[in-house]
């Protein structure tokens, strides 16, 4: 038997070429696995609700919750909408931590901005980084160290891989063999490495809830749609209303739950590419000023539509 390795090209090949595939089905689905074992352990929540922003991390990670107080926001006026479906900051800084960094950005821009570049900007705010630790705390949170750590071991599966790849290859072009195929079959490995190295050393944010926090999620997204008026939906744990406004029915909405819908389809637009400042534009007035929702300090909703209980 005149073969490198005992194995002819054809069969090795075929052989690689199925190890190459298995092991992409499993960088796929290996994080999955990960977070359904993870999510199988036993639940150490009580079962009380969360806050709001922590509720709104759970049904849709970090935008939800940055859309949630943004709603908050606008419905007290402290954040206007331009007719260019932009968002600045109006009136004093809030108390609660994530409106204020979200505030605390509107008002450091010094222009109107798009409701996804306020959230880019907060992203990373300590205040998302608290609700993080908070519903860590509270057992609500996926732990992601088995994820990254099935990452790196897929990359190392995949560096042995193209070793071996390119072993057979120097080898086949040393004995004068047609190498055409395993050329082609070593550069898609290669990618793929390359690839995989990106996945394990990213940074991934945590939002994937446990069974418990997913169970939270699902019973307040029953209590919303048993409000009749989702402004005044306010879900509650052991009988006491924790919130409610359109903060809790954009928490687990998003923005097209937003209770104005000319509010809400502003809200939710990308925006005017073009940066108008709000010092010219007129604002949309809409109804965010309902019965159902409060605006403290007297500030204005939509501007030229008058006061609310100012």
């Amino acid at each position: 038997m005149n073969e490198p390795w005992g194995v002819s090209g054809p069969q090795f090949l075929l052989l690689y070429g199925l190890a190459l595939a298995l092991l992409l089905v499993v960088q796929l689905a290996l994080p999955a696995i990960v977070r359904a074992r993870a999510r199988s352990t036993p639940a150490t929540h009580d079962g009380s609700m969360p806050g709001v922003y922590q509720l709104a991390y759970l049904a849709g990670g970090v935008p939800r919750a940055i859309d949630a107080a943004i709603a908050a926001l606008v419905e007290r006026g402290l954040l206007r909408v331009n007719s260019y479906r932009q968002l600045s900051a109006a009136g004093e800084a809030p108390q609660e931590p994530l409106e204020r960094a979200v505030h605390a950005v509107a008002k450091a821009a010094g222009r109107s901005m798009t409701t996804n570049a306020l959230r880019m900007q907060v992203m990373d705010a300590r205040a998302v980084k608290d609700i993080e630790a908070d519903l860590d705390r509270r057992g609500l949170l996926l732990p992601e160290g088995g994820v990254a750590k099935a990452r790196k071991a897929v990359f190392l599966l995949y560096l042995l891989l193209l070793a071996i790849g390119v072993v057979r290859l120097v080898n086949g072009v040393a004995l004068d063999r047609p190498v055409g195929g395993l050329i082609a079959l070593v550069i898609f490995t290669g990618v793929l490495t390359v690839l995989a190295r990106v996945a394990s050393r990213r940074k991934h944010r945590r939002h994937h809830p446990t069974s418990a926090g997913e169970a939270l999620v699902t019973r307040a997204r029953a209590d919303l749609q048993a409000a009749e008026r989702p402004e005044e939906f306010a879900p509650t744990a052991r009988g006491d209303a924790l919130f409610a406004g359109a903060a809790a029915a954009v928490a687990l909405g998003g923005l097209a739950m937003y209770p104005d819908e000319e509010l809400s389809t502003a809200l939710a637009s990308p925006g005017w590419s073009g940066g108008g400042s709000s010092g010219g534009s007129s604002y949309i007035s809409g109804s965010s000023c309902s019965s159902g929702s409060s605006c403290g300090g007297g500030s204005s909703c939509g501007g030229g539509g008058g006061g609310c209980g100012g």
